[in-house]
């Protein structure tokens, strides 16, 4: 018999499953093409402990003894195995059940089967489990044990039980949570949420929340799982009041358990002989509220009629402990896997740096070129100043000279990335009003262009330094040799320019008398600047000949020419004519049209 063992052994990898309920509706899938006549089972995948695990694992078994002769020399081949009974499986870790599609096989109309491993681990360890077969050849029935190994791999859990965006904040912040440890609906998840100022909150899924002060907030998370339920993993037998057949030898043990509401879940069959106490029965049973009942009997006549009971105990989920009732004393080792998650991550809001202002000590308002505009930070440190909504690159300092017109801002920036920015400030950089160059003819001064003069102005002529009384025309008539110069004054921005040039009085011409100023008129010239011949446009025709005089900018004439009565446009020749700026008027009775343009070759 020795060699029939080691073939039920062999045999017996295939149906490494627990004789329990609970697991039902596998599917059968052998791969196609394998022998009617094999040896054949899925390997068993691992667990995870704190996660539902469902698998089907498909298996053929041998009909006769020539596949396992294939692998074992010492078993006989060719021996018909008619019957394969699946008995029980110990020591299945706690939380995880088997069921097969069927517990017998006739092994001439079926070979192929399957199992479900289900449920949901809660100890992480490998596990050898013992596999309890019966085989039948030739009608002899041996019983046969082997061990089967599974792995529960820890369970996998992000090291912070949670995650969170917007952590740091200037003043007040707002965080959002993600929750690492989702339930997913399943029950048996608990969550604890310490946010740090005094709220907590024990939902799943906190919603955003604000942080209104500065400070450091240390958030804590601690979430609960309990979903592996009570498991009964095994009962002790201690004590028992019963005996053998006519009273002679030890009781032959099995146990029976019924549920809350009377129905039988659990039988440990087949009996022990001669049972040793104390004695360990593997269970595996998940529990649910209520009370069980445990009969412990004692097998006597292979018919459960005539055994005889041993005792009865109640039990619930809490009774893990060692109970008795008459002579029947056990223990019991209740199973209840918790998990629980602990976290801690920080939110930090900064001090908001108070709102910077700008001082302007000189105003906000300059001519371009004469007067310095100061914007002066109320921040001694951390500026940067903005123009038109730009960071000007480089103007950190806490003074910044503007050099054009524009909104300026500062913005206060500190050590730990808060910011603060002030108010736009109008800075207006006015442009001076062009230079008002003036000819000398005869003695007269005149402005060479009054078209290029602000729309509001007031004009002032000087002789050298000092202003002369009531000389605010376009014209000044010299009487004597000097430094003279004419300022020019925007009235809307107040704004000036001037223009000096040396005057040498010529006493054949007296300006003074008889000066009837006639009217200017506009004159067009173009090209401007001009490299040979320019083209001049009146805004009138000639009532008469007239006279055009070319002045360069000292007063000294260059050139003359006539201009035919009746007509409106003129042309002069440049070509000969040096680089510079020129005044050309041209002049007939009460008509007068002065204008500047630039001679360049």
């Amino acid at each position: 018999m020795r060699q029939l063992s080691i073939l039920f052994a062999c045999v017996s990898i295939a149906f490494s499953l627990q004789a329990q309920t609970g697991c039902p509706g596998c599917v059968v899938d052998v791969p196609p093409g394998l022998a009617a006549d094999t040896l054949y089972i899925q390997d068993l995948p691992d667990a995870e402990k704190g996660t539902y695990y469902d698998q089907d694992i498909s298996f053929r078994m041998p009909m006769t003894t020539t596949p396992v002769h294939a692998v074992d020399s010492t078993i006989p081949s060719g021996l018909t195995i008619s019957k394969i009974e699946i008995i029980t499986v110990e020591g299945v870790p706690p939380g995880l059940h088997w069921q097969p599609n069927k517990w017998v096989f006739q092994t001439d109309t079926e070979t192929d089967g399957c199992v479900k491993f289900c449920g949901t681990p809660s100890v992480s360890d490998t596990f050898t489990m013992t596999v309890r077969i019966k085989a039948t050849v030739f009608f002899i029935t041996q019983e046969a044990t082997f061990p089967l190994k599974i792995y529960i791999a820890p369970k996998v859990v992000n090291t912070d039980g949670f995650t969170m965006s917007n952590v740091t904040g200037c003043g007040s912040t707002t965080v959002s949570f993600t929750n690492n440890v989702p339930s997913g609906g399943v029950p048996g998840f608990t969550y604890e949420w310490d946010f740090g100022d005094g709220t907590v909150y024990t939902g799943e899924n906190p919603p955003p929340h604000l942080y209104e002060a500065p400070g450091v907030y240390p958030v804590k998370y601690h979430a609960t799982v309990d979903t592996a339920g009570f498991v009964l993993e095994s009962i002790t037998v201690l004590e028992v009041g019963c005996v053998d057949q006519l009273g002679v030898g030890k009781p032959d043990l099995y146990l029976l358990i019924n549920d809350p509401g009377g129905t039988e879940v659990f039988d440990s069959s087949p009996d022990v002989d001669n049972t040793p106490l104390p004695y360990n029965f593997p269970v595996n049973l998940p529990l649910g509220s209520g009370n069980y009942t445990l009969a412990v009997w004692d097998e006597d006549s292979g018919l459960k009629g005539t055994d005889d009971p041993c005792g009865t105990i109640s039990f619930n989920i809490l009774s893990n402990d060692t109970l008795v009732a008459g002579d029947l004393t056990v223990v019991l080792n209740i199973v209840h896997e918790v998990d629980e998650i602990m976290s801690v991550d920080t939110v930090i809001v900064y001090p908001q740096p108070p709102m910077p202002f700008i001082q302007t000590p000189h105003g906000l308002s300059a001519c371009a070129g004469e007067d310095t505009i100061l914007l002066v930070s109320s921040a001694g440190a951390g500026n940067q100043w903005w123009h038109d909504g730009t960071a000007i690159p480089g103007a950190t300092d806490f003074i910044y000279e503007p050099s054009e017109s524009g909104y300026f801002q500062v913005q206060v920036n500190t050590s730990y990335g808060c910011t603060a920015i002030s108010d736009s400030v109008l800075v207006e950089i006015h442009d001076l009003p062009n230079q008002p160059v003036f000819v000398n003819i005869n003695n007269s001064l005149r402005l060479a262009d009054t078209m290029s003069l602000p729309a509001s102005y007031a004009l002032q002529w000087y002789n050298g330094d000092d202003p002369i009384p009531g000389a605010t025309g376009f014209r000044y008539c010299a009487t004597v040799s000097g430094d003279y110069g004419l300022q020019v004054t925007d009235l809307e921005t107040g704004c000036t320019n001037f223009y000096a040039a040396p005057v040498v009085y010529n006493p054949d011409f007296d300006c003074t008398v008889g000066i009837g100023e006639a009217p200017l008129a506009a004159l067009g010239i173009f090209p401007n600047p001009v490299s040979d011949v320019v083209n001049i446009h009146l805004d009138r025709a000639l009532q008469g000949t007239a006279i055009l005089r070319l002045w360069d900018v000292t007063g000294r004439l260059i050139a003359t020419d006539h201009v035919e009565a009746g007509t409106d446009t003129h042309t002069l020749s440049c070509g000969h004519i040096a680089n510079g700026s020129y005044l050309l008027e041209i002049s007939s009775g009460d008509f007068r049209a002065i204008a500047p343009f630039v001679v360049l070759h």
